[in-house]
This record gives C-alpha cells, structure tokens and sequence, in this order.
C-alpha cells in the first residue's frame, strides 16, 4: 500500500514536472517569435533615418551601418585576467594573473606574439583583513581585478606602442563595482576610477584606440532608443536587450549604429562618478562578426562630433579579430589572454595550501 501512494505521488510529481518543462518551452519559443517579429520590423524601419525632432543623442542616423572589411596592419593588444576568491575565518584571500598579449600582423597574418608578463608566473595572493561582508568582498575581488587589468593594459600601450588596446569587458566599472556610501570599500572604487582615466590618458597620448568587447551583454539602451523614436512597436512594460534584438537586425559585416553610454541630466551611477571630460567620450554598439553568433558590444573613446568615424574604426578592427570562427565571435587576442590567464585548480591549491601550512 505505501508503495502505491509513493508509486502515485512519483508519477505526479513527473507528470508536474513535465508540464512545467512544457511551459518552458512554449515561453521560450513565443519569446523567439517575438523577437524575430521585432527584428524584422525594427530592420525594415532601420533602413529609414531617425526623425529629426527624434530623442537620439548620437551623430548617426540609420540603425545598421555596413562595415568595412580591411586586413590587420601592426600592433594589436589585449588584455584579461584569471581570479579566484577563498573567505577564511579571519582574512580573505584572493589569487590573481593578469595578462598582456600582443600580436603584431603585417598583410593580415599575425607574424609575432609577445606576453606581459613573458613567461608564465604564478597567481599574485592578495589578503584582506578588513573582515568584509560578503558581498563586499565580491565588489573588493571585482575592484582589484580591475585595477590589475587596467594598470596592465597602460604598461603594454606604453610598452609595445599598439595602434588598439581590447579589454575582455567594458572600459568603464559596472554598477554592480560600485560600493554603498557606508563601505569600506569607498576609498578602494575612487582608486580604481582614478586608474581608469589614466588608461584613458595613455591611450589617447599613444594614439591607441582601447575597446572594451562584451558578449551576451544585457543593456537595453538601444532598443529603449528605438522605443522612444517610434521604430520598435514594444509593449507597455515589454523589455528586450540590444543582443536579442539585433540578433535578427543585423546581418554578418555590420554594425549598429552608435550611441553615448551618458548624456547629461541621465541618470548613471558609474559615469556620474568620473570627470565630465572622459563620461562623456564612452560611446558603444554592436558589432555583428558572425552570422552564427549574437552580436558583440563594443565599447570605445570618441567626441560627439567625431563618434561615427571612431566608431567605424574600431568596428572595423572588431570585425577582423572576430569573425575568424562562424559559431562564436570574440577577439582572438582576448581569447588568446584568456587563456594564458586562467588559473588552474591546481595553482590555487599549491597557494592557498602554502598560506595554510605556515
């Protein structure tokens, strides 16, 4: 007799189960259909120029914008990090490699590779002894990675002299870096902003354009854009990222048009933080490498009066770092960087065993 009432709760619970799947699968496959039929209508209207009395912040007109297809001339660097974190009773410890590469191409071929540091090197230990809250030691790994990234990138610029500098991520914090008022931490984020506009400065004195390249980004900003000018007919309280969107927009070799990440009386918690000068010079868009992967976001420096021209540049070079693979497009330099970066388990272990012991 229990056996049957488990037998019949058993199948129940599957019979549960398996309705909730197919729940899944019908939302999933409804949202895709809407997304296409968002694509398509916002593709049609993209071929159409942004009225003029338009909310549009940007120098650009049209959504999509063909890229131009030019081989790789020169020095083109890149830079990531590899990182783990482990809380103790009474300190927290955090292991960390960051890493350059640089690749120098001459008639598109890469013919050179050189790598800061040149060989490979242990994870640097890095202790915290404030007792951080949890989440606080999250932001406090975060902040610290992104200084070592940051201060690595100015040495290669500075080194290597290369005419582009990509960042494995944005080239500004996210929202989620940014401490409450109270923390510790306060102290530690206006460092890493002051450490982000000297990268800024280097680039700029050694005429390298940095790119910040972000895949499966999230923002919404663009498709909230053509919102607001009338071109995407979007449901109250209906959101769609830029990725999802311009999956079915753009077609491989082109980009979206650009935008500022900022404009003055927005509210943005991160680039309100750094000097008006520099907020107001990130803009971004999306880069299409592939016809087989989603679209990939770049982010660079540029005034508004020169944002196409700068933008069609670093797309440009995005473009041929990324399209070497049909299925996935990323910068090879990055992926190179993150692989000489990553740390295996085994490195952490040795460290963390070596604190331990002593």
């Amino acid at each position: 007799r229990f056996k049957s009432i488990f037998h019949v709760k058993g199948m129940r619970e599957k019979m549960g189960f398996l309705q909730l799947l197919e729940n899944a699968i019908g939302y999933i496959r409804n949202l895709q259909q809407r997304q296409a039929f968002l694509g398509k209508t916002l593709r049609e209207n993209g071929k159409k120029e942004l009225p003029e009395n338009g909310k549009h912040t940007g120098g650009e007109k049209k959504l999509s914008q063909p890229i131009d297809a030019q081989q790789i001339e020169g020095k083109i660097a890149g830079v990531d990090s590899g990182f783990a974190g482990q809380s103790f009773y009474t300190l927290d410890l955090m292991l960390l490699r960051s890493v350059g590469v640089c690749f120098t191409y001459e008639k598109g071929k890469m013919v050179k590779a050189k790598y800061l540091p040149e060989t490979n090197t242990l994870p640097e230990p890095i202790l915290n002894t404030e007792g951080l809250e949890r989440e606080e030691f999250h932001t406090f790994v975060s902040l610290t990675r992104l200084q070592a990234e940051v201060n690595t990138a100015k040495e290669i610029i500075e080194n290597e002299k290369p005419r582009v500098c990509f960042l494995d991520g944005s080239i500004i914090l996210h929202p989620m870096d940014k401490p409450a008022n109270e923390s510790k931490l306060q102290k530690k984020y206006g460092e890493t902003i002051h450490a982000f506009v000297e990268l800024y400065q280097t680039a700029e004195k050694n005429n390298c354009t940095l790119i910040g390249a972000i895949e499966d980004s999230r923002s919404t900003k663009l498709s909230d854009m053509m919102r607001e000018n009338g071109m995407l007919p979007l449901e109250k309280n209906e959101t769609l990222s830029d990725v999802a969107l311009l999956e079915n927009v753009l077609s491989a070799g082109e980009r979206s048009m650009a935008f500022p990440l900022y404009t003055m009386g927005e509210k943005n918690t991160i680039l309100e933080d750094f000097p008006t000068e520099w907020s107001e010079k990130i803009h971004a868009c999306y880069v299409k490498p592939s016809q087989w992967d989603y679209p990939l976001r770049i982010e660079f420096i540029s005034t508004k009066e020169k944002m196409g021209e700068n933008a069609q540049r670093a797309s440009t070079i995005a473009l041929a770092q990324s399209n070497l693979h049909k299925e996935y497009a990323f910068p090879s330099i990055l992926i190179e960087a993150d692989l000489r970066a990553g740390l295996k388990p085994e490195e952490v272990e040795l460290v963390s065993d070596k604190i331990l012991s002593k």
